[in-house]
């Protein structure tokens, strides 16, 4: 007659005896580094902001999916959902029965987001006053060092790249994601389809005018604060408003 076992018993036998440790295999040391998987899309997305950016596209280009898909050699439907995703940035376009073209601004389009750039931006520096550690207030400090450095080497897209750096840094210190987002949407076509698209030069003066931004975060009150702020605001929206109506003339 078969000797019944009692659970603990019978959980052992089933389990085994236990590997020595000897047998165990060490884990490997990682030698690799991870490797970031970046969809089709977002290739095509990247690669059409380069056309942007160095000008190949211009305000008011058609943009044409079959062509663009034949050239980056794709399927069309990869290059569709791209500039669905660029139109949600606002670089492009989408006009029904016609076809999707660049963004281009008129006068008053650029006028009225100027104007609610200064009013969104001061907030959101008012935000980040109120959160900013002084170790966040020294990398802003940096990002206008390095702006300021291209804008010596008068490199205009690097310029405007950590143009953007500085002012993205200043909206994510907000803490309000949704304000960073509506900035972003806002702000990044007209820094390409304007300010690259001016062909005027950036200079190491106009990066200087950052640590302005810099130095009332650091050091400033209200209401002192907010008038350095908005001082500062306008003055970059008046010197690109500008520019825009003499290119008109």
């Amino acid at each position: 007659m078969h000797t019944m076992l009692n659970q603990s018993q019978l959980k052992g036998r089933l389990a085994g005896k236990p590997r020595s440790a000897e047998a165990t295999p060490a884990l490997m040391e990682p030698v690799f580094p991870e490797i970031e998987a970046v969809s089709l899309t977002s290739r095509v997305i990247a690669a059409l902001k380069d056309a942007f950016f160095s000008g190949s596209l211009k305000p008011g280009d058609p943009i044409v999916e079959r062509q663009v898909a034949q050239q980056m050699k794709v399927g069309t439907p990869v290059v569709r959902e791209a500039l669905i995703a660029l139109e949600g940035q606002g670089f492009v376009r989408r006009v029904t029965n016609t076809g999707t073209f660049v963004t281009k601004f008129e006068g008053e389009e650029v006028r009225q987001l100027y104007t609610l750039r200064i009013e969104l931006e001061h907030l959101a520096l008012q935000w980040a006053r109120a959160r900013a550690t002084a170790a966040d207030v020294d990398e802003l400090e940096r990002l206008v060092d390095s702006l300021v450095e291209a804008g010596e080497c008068g490199d205009r897209r690097e310029f405007l790249a950590r143009d953007c750096a500085f002012h993205r840094r200043c909206w994510a210190l907000s803490g309000n994601k949704y304000l960073a987002d509506t900035l972003e949407r806002l702000m990044a076509p007209l820094f390409v389809f304007v300010v690259l698209a001016s062909g005027a030069p950036l200079t190491a003066s106009m990066a200087r005018e950052h640590y302005d931004l810099v130095n009332a975060l650091r050091n400033l009150k209200e209401p002192e604060f907010s008038t350095v702020v908005r001082n500062t605001f306008t003055g970059f929206a008046l010197r690109w408003t500008s520019r825009m109506s003499q290119s008109r003339t």
